[in-house]
C-alpha cells in the first residue's frame, strides 16, 4: 500500500512523512516535492522513496501519484495550490487528505463532493491542528448536546515556530482584510485582526490576550455539518506586537497580490520581508508553539451546558500529524465516508482524538464541562 505525501520535504510536509514511515501502515512512502536536495536527504533517512514533483504541471502530478491508495497534501498557500491538486487526485481514483488553512478555496473544495462520491473517494479538507482538531473537537462537544447555541474557536501562535514558506502568504491572505463569522444564523464580514476584540485567557504560559476575528475555515464548515447558531473563530499572536506589525501592513495598502514593475508583488516582497522580521523578534521572552481553545455551548435535557477543550502544542507537530493518522486510517478502512467533507463531517470524532492523544505531540491537553443545576447531588 503507497501514500504520496505532496510537499513531504517541507517544514509540515516532512513531519507527516516521517510519521507515515515510523507508523509502518504503509508498504511504500513518496515524497513529492520541488525541493530535490532536502527530499532526497529525508527518503533516505527514514527509508521512503522521492520523486520532484511540479505542482503546477498536471502530467507531472499525475505520474507522482500514479498507484497510491492515499495522497497526503500539503503544499501551501492553499487558496494557490489546493484546489487543482485536489481535482487531480479526484479525478484519478486516489483517497485524499490536506491541512488547507484558506477559508475561502474550502468552500470551492467541497464543491467538488459529487465528483468524489462518483469516482469512490474519500477526500478531506482542512485537517491539520486549526482547521482540523478544532473541528474534531467541536463535533464531539456537539454530539453530547441536544442543542448547539455556539461554537468558538480561541488561537495564538508564537513567533518561536518552526514554520514554511507559505505561512506569511496565509497570515496576510486569512488573518487580514474581510473575514466571514457565522453570527446568529447568517454570515457576517468582519475586519481581520481589528474586530471581535475579547479577552481570552489561554493555558499557561501563554495566559491572557486579547483577540480578534481571523479567517479560517472553521467558520466555513462547522454550520454546513452542525447546527449551530454561531461560530467564530479568534485570535492572537504571541507576542501581539507581531499582529499590530501586520495591521499597519494591511492599512498602508501593502497586502496585494497584484504585480508591480519590478516583477514582483507587495504580498511577494512582503512574505519574505514578514520571515525577516519575525527572525529578528526571536530573542523576545515568549513561550514557544501555541494555544488553541474551543468552547461548545448549548443545551442538554433542556439545561445549559457548556465544553471546553483546550491544548498546546507546536503548529509543525500539531499541523501534521492529524492530516497523517488520517491517512492511516483510510488505510485500515476506519474511515467510513465518501465525498468531499470537512473533517467534522469524515472523522471519527472519539477515535481520532484518543489517536491523537496516543501520538504525544501535546504539551498538555485540557477538557471541562459546565452544566446548569437546581441542586448539589
Amino acid at each position: 500500500m503507497k501514500a504520496v505525501v505532496l510537499g513531504g520535504a517541507g517544514v509540515m510536509g516532512s513531519y507527516a512523512s516521517i510519521y507515515l514511515a515510523k507508523s509502518g501502515a504503509f508498504s511504500n512512502i513518496t515524497i513529492a516535492d520541488l525541493n530535490e536536495e532536502k527530499g532526497k536527504e529525508l527518503a533516505k533517512q527514514y527509508g521512503m522513496d522521492f520523486v520532484k514533483l511540479d505542482a503546477t504541471n498536471e502530467e507531472n502530478l499525475k505520474q507522482v501519484i500514479k498507484g497510491a491508495s492515499v495522497v497526503v497534501n500539503a503544499i501551501g498557500p492553499f487558496y494557490k495550490f489546493a484546489l487543482p491538486i485536489m481535482k487531480t487526485v479526484i479525478k484519478e481514483g486516489i483517497n485524499y487528505v490536506d491541512i488547507c488553512d484558506d477559508y475561502d478555496v474550502t468552500q470551492k473544495l467541497l464543491e467538488l463532493d459529487e465528483m468524489a462520491r462518483s469516482n469512490g473517494v474519500a477526500a478531506i479538507v482542512g485537517l491539520g491542528a486549526s482547521p482540523g482538531i478544532t473541528n474534531v473537537a467541536a463535533s464531539y462537544g456537539a454530539s453530547q448536546l441536544d442543542e448547539v447555541e455556539s461554537i468558538k474557536i480561541y488561537v495564538t501562535r508564537s513567533i518561536k515556530e518552526e514554520a514554511g514558506g507559505a505561512i506569511p502568504y496565509h497570515m496576510m491572505h486569512a488573518w487580514l482584510g474581510n473575514v466571514p463569522a457565522y453570527l446568529n444564523g447568517k454570515y457576517e464580514m468582519k475586519k481581520g485582526l481589528r474586530d471581535g476584540k475579547e479577552s481570552i485567557k489561554f493555558p499557561e504560559p501563554f495566559g491572557e490576550l486579547d483577540v480578534y476575528y481571523f479567517g479560517h475555515p472553521e467558520t466555513v464548515t462547522l454550520p454546513r455539518y452542525i447546527n449551530a447558531r454561531s461560530v467564530e473563530c479568534k485570535g492572537n499572536f504571541t507576542p501581539p506586537a507581531l499582529r499590530e506589525f501586520l495591521v499597519s501592513l494591511d492599512e498602508m495598502g501593502f497586502i496585494s497580490d497584484e504585480k508591480l514593475d519590478i516583477g514582483i508583488s507587495p504580498m511577494d516582497f512582503l512574505a519574505l520581508f514578514i520571515q525577516k522580521k519575525v527572525k529578528s523578534m526571536m530573542d523576545m521572552p515568549v513561550p514557544e508553539g501555541g494555544a488553541v481553545i474551543v468552547a461548545i455551548k448549548g443545551k442538554k435535557d433542556g439545561k445549559d451546558v457548556a465544553y471546553k477543550f483546550a491544548g498546546i502544542a507546536r503548529m509543525r507537530e500539531s499541523t501534521a500529524t492529524p492530516a497523517a493518522i488520517a491517512a492511516i486510517m483510510m488505510a485500515r478502512n476506519e474511515i467510513d465516508f465518501k465525498g468531499v467533507g470537512a473533517p467534522e463531517a469524515a472523522v471519527p470524532p472519539k477515535k481520532f482524538i484518543n489517536e491523537m492523544m496516543k501520538a504525544a505531540i501535546f504539551h498538555k491537553v485540557w477538557t471541562g464541562v459546565e452544566k446548569e443545576i437546581e441542586e448539589l447531588k
